[in-house]
This record gives C-alpha cells, sequence and structure tokens, in this order.
C-alpha cells in the first residue's frame, strides 16, 4: 500500500520489528492508528510517523533529549 498510510505488517517490516512491537508504540502514544475505510477490520498507521521512529536521537548521559 503506497502513500500517506500503511497497514500495521508494513510498518513492522520497515522497523524490522514484530507486528506486537508496533501495536506497543500504539498503545504508548508513538503512533497513531486509523481504521481502513476499504477494510474496517485493517488498521493503519501514518507512513511519516514510522519513518520519524527509523530517525535518531541525541542521548546525553542516559537521557533521551528531542532531536
Amino acid at each position: 500500500m503506497e502513500g500517506e498510510y500503511m497497514t500495521i505488517g508494513e510498518a513492522a517490516a520497515e522497523l524490522d520489528v514484530t507486528r506486537t512491537t508496533i501495536w506497543r508504540r500504539i498503545k504508548g502514544g508513538a503512533l497513531d492508528v486509523f481504521q481502513s475505510q476499504a477494510d474496517q477490520r485493517e488498521r493503519l498507521v501514518r507512513r511519516a510517523d514510522v519513518e520519524a521512529l527509523k530517525r535518531p536521537v541525541s542521548v546525553d548521559q542516559g537521557k533521551v533529549l528531542a532531536a
């Protein structure tokens, strides 16, 4: 699925993690989840949000700083 949104499985593959990890990120607030209009059983996340999780963050003496 190309475009603004991707499925949970596609997001997991993009980040090289499990679908469970993606759901943990959703529950933790790192990703917003949306319902597909084409298939109400399918859940989607924004591609830009997934890409943002791939960016490195600064770390200073064990504290994570906003990049």
